[in-house]
C-alpha cells in the first residue's frame, strides 16, 4: 500500500480490512453456520445418492455434520475393505475438526469416503460420525479400520462397528516412542517387529528388543500385538501399515481448512472433482 498508493497503514488496520473483504466474498462464518442445511439439501439434490446428515444442539445450535459424495457410496464395494481415520484441524473463527476417512481402489489409488465436521475429538462426536458413516457406506465383509491411538476412535469403532477390527498406525507408535527417547536401534528393531510376517521372526525380535530395554518393551506391549504387528493381526491389511493416504488427503485439503465452512465443503468437492 505504501509503495503503490504512498499510504501508511498499521497491520492490525490491514488485517481487519482483509478480514470484511474476505467476508463479502466468501460470506461470515455465522451466515455460513445459518445456511448449512439448505447448502447440505441442495447437494443433495444435485449428487442423487449423496449422504448428508447435520445434527443440532438446543437452540438450533451447530453440532455435528457429516457428507459421504455419491461416488464414494457407489465405489466404496470396489474397494479394498480397510478404512484409514483421520482428523485436521480447522482454522476459521470458531476452529473445529473436520474428519476424514479414505480407502484404496484396486488400482491402489487412494479413495476418499466420507467427511465430518465437529467442535472437537471426543467420544460423542466419533459415535455419531461413524453412525451416520455405517448408514451411508454399510458393512463390509472382514472390514479393517486403521487410525492413531487416540481412544476416542477406539471407543466409536467399537461401539458402531463391533464386527470390523481396528489397527494401529506404525508411524504414530513410532513416533510416541521417538517421543520417549527411544533410541534409533530401537526403532529400527521395532519397525521389523511389526513388519515381520511370521509369529516366530515377530517373537526373536521381541525377545531382542526386551534385553536391550525392558521398560520400552513394557510400553510397546502395553497396546496388544493384534493391533499393530503384522504377523499378529486377524485380517488381511493389505500391506496398510500407516494412515500415510488419509495425511495425504489431509494435505490436499490444506488450504481449506482456513475457509467458513460451505467455503471449504465447496473447495473439498472441487478437490474431489479434480
Amino acid at each position: 500500500m505504501k509503495k503503490k498508493f504512498g499510504i501508511n497503514i498499521g497491520y492490525h488496520k490491514a488485517w481487519r480490512a482483509i478480514q470484511k473483504v474476505v467476508a463479502c466474498i466468501r460470506g461470515t462464518p455465522e451466515e455460513n453456520y445459518q445456511i448449512l442445511p439448505s447448502y447440505l439439501h441442495m447437494m443433495v439434490g444435485k449428487n442423487p445418492g449423496m449422504h448428508t446428515s447435520i445434527k443440532r444442539y438446543a437452540q438450533n445450535r451447530f453440532a455435528y455434520m457429516f457428507f459421504a459424495p455419491a461416488a464414494s457410496v457407489a465405489g466404496w464395494s470396489y474397494c479394498r475393505p480397510v478404512i484409514a481415520v483421520d482428523v485436521t484441524f480447522l482454522k476459521s473463527k470458531y476452529r473445529g475438526v473436520l474428519f476424514v476417512d479414505v480407502s484404496k481402489d484396486a488400482n491402489n489409488q487412494i479413495f476418499p469416503l466420507c467427511f465430518g465436521i465437529a467442535g472437537s475429538e471426543n467420544n460423542e462426536a466419533y459415535i455419531w460420525f461413524f453412525g451416520e458413516m455405517r448408514k451411508a457406506i454399510q458393512v463390509r465383509h472382514e472390514l479393517v479400520f486403521l487410525s492413531d491411538r487416540n481412544q476416542s476412535i477406539a471407543n466409536g469403532i467399537g461401539k458402531v462397528f463391533p464386527e470390523a477390527r481396528h489397527g494401529i498406525c506404525l508411524y504414530h507408535f513410532e513416533k510416541n516412542l521417538k517421543q520417549r527417547h527411544a533410541k534409533a536401534t530401537l526403532i529400527n528393531l521395532f519397525q521389523s517387529v511389526a513388519r515381520s510376517y511370521k509369529h516366530e521372526d515377530f517373537n526373536q525380535l521381541m525377545s531382542q528388543l526386551k534385553s536391550i530395554d525392558k521398560k520400552t518393551y513394557n510400553y510397546i506391549m502395553e497396546e496388544p500385538p493384534e493391533r499393530w504387528a503384522r504377523s499378529w493381526f486377524p485380517r488381511r491389511r493389505y500391506d496398510m501399515l500407516t494412515t500415510n493416504m488419509v495425511e495425504s488427503m489431509n494435505s490436499v485439503l490444506l488450504k481449506g481448512r482456513e475457509m467458513p465452512i460451505l467455503r471449504m465443503l465447496d473447495f473439498i468437492q472441487e478437490k474431489l472433482g479434480e
